[in-house]
């Protein structure tokens, strides 16, 4: 389905491909936007319409992905479904970047601000009620725009959110009750004495074979790969142990000693002890949950302030709708159709199963060049320019090839090079290398990508 504005860019409602094909033919209607479908009628004000119709959006909102459905008030018709795609991990991966750096700067005694959490020191920071880290904002951030645009071009007046809640303690021990839910596993103790007590003082990967008196906190699963410092990812280490493991995950370090020639007894303990700590503890981190949690009421917020009534449902409502009301398959954009009420003769699919898939990819770094695992920058961008002759990183471009390698049609995101030879990744996710005289803009960059898949029920 295509969105229909009217000569002033007033909402018109939708059309098909088809109809929009025969109106450009006419001259009466011209592409507005490509991804999504936006067209601009030009002989028609939205203001003569007798009766216009309102829509509805429905969101599941997720730390990775979230699925956006729009549905039609009066006919219970589905007009479109997107799916985005977060840049959470990446703007934490950024964050570890740049704190890198100013490490470096600071250890090299050259000119920086003090660290505003250096130990033996108060805490000066200016963070205001409600703050968010930077990757948990980015998530809800990219929910909230995507709401904005799409309100610009349809008539949205209401709204059905999906109120994400987990109890992680719930999902660690679903057998917990009583005091222990209430004050937790570490209450009265601090984490190295509760692993202390609990283990023994005992390593429990070599089980004290190693002779070293020096105990730890240990992470199961490596901060490198995703492990939190929860008390599930933690057991107590001998310091050999710990530092014989590195950054490696119980399973890694497993493979590292059996392929050693000759085996002493310490390795033998070792293989024993990951054994038993593997199938002690879970491995699912809880990070994600914890993203979801955290912004729920910030998303919220910012939803009341768009619509004057947010239809706010639990995930187990969610559940129930897809499986036994509408019998649908788990994808994001159906458990975004699930939320909240929903018909019992179910909805009417007009996007024939086309998704709009849309990833976030940023607008580009302020960093001024390379940098290596210790932080220290190596390579300088001396002339370095986001732009060139007129093409951005990001653009959507037609480029039309008469001949040669890549001779045919392309649409899709480019990559600008100084040289002129852009890389194009086109809707099929196939990169080619395209002289940027074949080129012309379609869409200007947004900090998105885009694509469509075709997903049926």
């Amino acid at each position: 389905m295509v969105i229909l504005l009217d000569k002033h860019k007033r909402s018109a409602g939708f059309t098909t491909e088809a109809h929009l094909r025969r109106l450009t033919e006419k001259h009466r209607a011209v592409i507005y936007r490509k991804y999504p479908c936006v067209a601009i009628l030009k002989d028609v004000d939205a203001r003569t319409f007798t009766a216009s119709r309102s829509y509805r959006i429905k969101i599941d909102p997720g730390a990775k992905h979230t699925g956006i459905s729009v549905v039609c008030n009066e006919t219970n018709e589905v007009m479109l479904f997107m799916q985005i795609e977060h840049r959470g991990e990446q703007v934490k991966s950024n964050l570890y970047t740049r704190r890198a750096c100013r490490r470096n700067r600071r250890n090299r005694e050259t000119g920086y601000r003090r660290c505003k959490y250096k130990a033996g020191r108060d805490c000066d920071s200016s963070r205001s009620d409600g703050w968010l880290p930077p990757s948990v904002k980015s998530t809800a951030d990219n929910i909230i725009t995507w709401i904005r645009r799409l309100e610009r071009w349809i008539n949205l007046t209401d709204c059905s959110l999906e109120a994400v809640r987990f109890d992680t303690q719930l999902m660690d021990n679903p057998d917990i009750e009583g005091k222990e839910y209430q004050q937790g596993t570490l209450f009265g103790y601090e984490l190295r004495e509760y692993l202390l007590d609990r283990y023994g003082h005992t390593c429990q990967y070599c089980g004290g074979v190693s002779g070293d008196g020096v105990l730890e906190w240990e992470h199961i699963l490596p901060k490198s790969h995703g492990g939190s410092n929860s008390v599930k990812n933690a057991t107590l280490s001998c310091r050999s142990c710990n530092m014989e493991k590195g950054h490696r995950t119980p399973e890694e370090w497993a493979k590292a000693i059996l392929i050693k020639p000759v085996k002493t007894g310490l390795d033998k303990a070792r293989l024993e002890g990951i054994k038993r700590v593997r199938e002690g503890k879970a491995k699912k981190s809880n990070r994600y949950c914890a993203w979801v949690n955290s912004s729920r009421r910030y998303l919220e917020k910012a939803l009341y302030l768009m619509f004057d009534d947010v239809e706010c449902s639990s995930g187990g409502r969610t559940k129930y709708n897809r499986i036994a009301v509408l019998d649908l398959p788990k994808d994001h954009h159906f458990d975004a159709l699930c939320v909240g009420n929903v018909p019992e003769d179910g909805f009417v699919d007009r996007t024939n199963g086309y998704v709009l898939m849309v990833e976030a990819k940023g607008r580009g770094s302020r960093l001024r060049g390379n940098i290596n695992v210790c932080g220290i920058i190596t390579v300088k961008y001396t002339n370095r320019h986001k732009t060139y002759k007129g093409f951005m990183s990001g653009d959507i471009v037609r480029a039309e090839v008469p001949k040669g390698k890549h001779k045919g049609r392309y649409i899709g995101r480019i990559t600008i090079r100084h040289s002129g030879n852009f890389g194009l990744i086109d809707q099929a996710g196939k990169r080619h290398d395209i002289n940027c005289k074949y080129m012309s803009v379609i869409q200007k960059a947004d900090g998105y990508a885009y694509h469509y898949e075709r997903r049926s029920a």
